[in-house]
């Protein structure tokens, strides 16, 4: 899958962004695939992603992951989970490895992580696919902190101008997580990941802007 491999940032930003994706293959193993779909979602959800789900099902910044797992049936979609350390993606891929799950898998993030996880596991790395990166006009991109969160959906379903908007309530006040959410929403193969976009969010308050937000609304962004 492509859809997830253009996420915009930087090296270091990157390495707080994965996304294992599984798909059951359309005439070959996708009749009677409702079982390991569910494994591997069952798998994920213990791994405390922070966001998992996919399109024919829906996503668990909205709905309880175990609804989400219960709602499985047959079908040749992807099933996702978001995870923002490479420590956890190894665990996740070891126990789809142990628990002879059957879907075909993919890691998508920072290659270097992606291939030190591989050679961890001793999984034979079956096939790559890079982002060779933007080309045109780039001049008629919006802002780079734009970029990193609508690059976040593959189907481009979150709007630049949405997200302008977004870092304009921010600024005013309003609930980071809250607004958030409102983003992640939009991405409904439940790739995008929230905790990550929360954090450009905040990039772009002052520090006492920021102390306004952990400190007035009773949490920290993490």
């Amino acid at each position: 899958m492509s859809h997830s491999l253009h996420r915009f940032g930087s090296k270091e930003d990157l390495k707080r962004d994965y996304v294992i994706l599984a798909m059951p293959a359309k005439g070959i193993n996708e009749v009677g695939s409702a079982p390991s779909i569910k494994k591997h979602l069952e798998i994920i959800r213990d791994h405390n992603p922070v966001n998992m789900g996919g399109l024919r099902l829906g996503k668990s910044i909205e709905m309880d992951p175990d609804k989400i797992i219960d709602s499985v049936t047959d079908g040749t979609s992807t099933y996702n989970g978001v995870f923002t350390d490479r420590e956890t993606v190894k665990e996740v891929i070891r126990d789809l490895i142990d628990g002879q799950v059957g879907l075909s898998t993919i890691i998508s993030g920072n290659y270097e992580d992606s291939a030190w996880i591989a050679q961890e596991l001793g999984i034979k790395t079956h096939t790559v696919n890079r982002s060779l990166g933007i080309w045109g006009k780039k001049e008629l991109l919006p802002e780079p902190e734009i970029l990193e969160i609508i690059t976040q959906c593959g189907h481009g379903m979150i709007s630049q101008h949405f997200v302008r908007d977004c870092f304009r309530r921010v600024k005013d006040g309003q609930d980071v997580h809250k607004v958030t959410l409102e983003i992640g929403r939009l991405c409904h193969c439940a790739i995008c990941n929230i905790s990550r976009a929360e954090e450009i969010l905040l990039k772009g308050l002052s520090e006492k802007e920021k102390k306004i937000q952990t400190v007035d609304q009773g949490r920290i962004a993490k």
